[in-house]
């Protein structure tokens, strides 16, 4: 009996000691004001990064009617040169895939990859498409237009000398839908427009559940890095998901060949997002609930030390991506090495600490 009441007595003591730990817990993560960070992040990084794409994509649309209005090779470069100023400018947007973007799947009308060439030639030849349709998804986009202005085994007076009718308008079209849909999700967070900036820095959205403003971004970010950076920039092309096989027409910008530029702009964004540039951001809130790790170490200093992991790696890369895994797989290799063990922090420590319930699928149990 008397071991049975010891046993009751540490038994109470280890859950009171659990609730105690977890009503700290609570109390630091109430004690944290979100308004100033979500504030910093919308006003100062997300809104800022809509408005570069907004701009780049008309500039793109600009340059691809000049190409098609007057085909030649010193306005083809030009159009190339308009494609990769977007890209670089969708990088800074790409973990915001939430509210106006996801609205109008806006990664879907601009960065699907691989891209259907077949289907790309046959709607130039019959003329007659619709790149809505669920049949045209791989045929539109970012990829499409390297493509169309990369085109493989053509020279460039060959490539300009292809613009014919229906290829320039089918050029048009796409750069006409891209430029139509990053200026109508930048026009819905910008205050003279839809004004979506309010809502996300409402006080109604704090709070970390599903519909907070804090419980949707760190989804999204979580979403997109473990998908469309860990994933597709790097894990698919070097051969991660197919028994080490590589699959290279997976690569982002294959045909334009500067992919680990936008995978060195891609990351960069995230960490910006992660240090708030330089004032408040998701760092600040882990040090103010003071979150650490499993093994009890400061989990904002070691998200910090990753990204200059991350970043070590994929600076040792080299353009074209092809080249690159073909010469050194190993170092690509590493790369989604250290980005995988950044998706784990996210999606669990960071996330736990935070008390937000990732709600998405993920790829592989991770």
């Amino acid at each position: 009996m008397k071991k049975l009441g010891l046993g009751i007595v540490i038994a109470g003591a280890t859950v009171l000691q659990a609730c105690t730990s977890g009503n700290d817990l609570l109390d630091k993560m109430n004690d944290f004001d979100q308004g100033p960070m979500l504030e910093n992040i919308g006003s100062s990084i997300i809104l800022p990064a809509y408005q570069s794409l907004a701009k780049e994509s008309e500039s793109l649309d600009v340059a691809i009617q000049s190409l098609v209005s007057g085909p030649s090779e010193e306005n083809l470069i030009a159009a190339r040169t308009a494609l990769k100023s977007t890209r670089l400018a969708w990088q800074a947007c790409t973990p915001y895939q939430f509210g106006p973007a996801e609205s109008i799947n806006l990664s879907g009308v601009l960065n699907i990859y691989p891209v259907d060439t077949l289907q790309i030639e046959n709607n130039i030849e019959s003329g007659s498409y619709d790149l809505t349709t669920i049949s045209n998804a791989d045929a539109r986009g970012f990829q499409s237009l390297g493509y169309l202005l990369y085109t493989p085994g053509l020279t460039d007076a060959e490539i300009v000398s292809s613009i014919t009718a229906n290829r320039g308008r089918y050029l048009q079209d796409i750069a006409n839908e891209i430029a139509l849909a990053s200026a109508t999700v930048y026009q819905e967070w910008n205050v003279q427009g839809g004004n979506y900036l309010a809502e996300f820095t409402s006080e109604d959205a704090y709070g970390v559940n599903v519909g907070s403003s804090v419980g949707k971004l760190v989804n999204a970010m979580n979403k997109d890095f473990e998908r469309n950076s860990r994933d597709g920039k790097i894990g698919i092309p070097v051969g991660i998901r197919t028994l080490g096989e590589p699959v290279f027409h997976a690569i982002e910008a294959y045909y334009a060949g500067y992919s680990v530029e936008l995978l060195q702009a891609n990351i960069d964004a995230y960490h910006k997002l992660y240090e708030g540039n330089d004032n408040v951001g998701i760092e600040e809130y882990l040090k103010a609930i003071q979150a650490t790790t499993t093994d009890n170490t400061d989990l904002s200093e070691k998200i910090n030390a990753q990204f200059s992991s991350i970043e070590t790696a994929a600076n040792a890369l080299s353009d074209p991506l092809v080249e690159q895994i073909e010469n050194d797989k190993t170092a690509v290799e590493l790369v989604f090495a250290e980005m995988h063990r950044l998706v784990v922090m996210f999606k669990t420590e960071m996330a736990s600490s935070m008390g937000v319930v990732i709600t998405y699928q993920d790829n592989d149990g991770d």
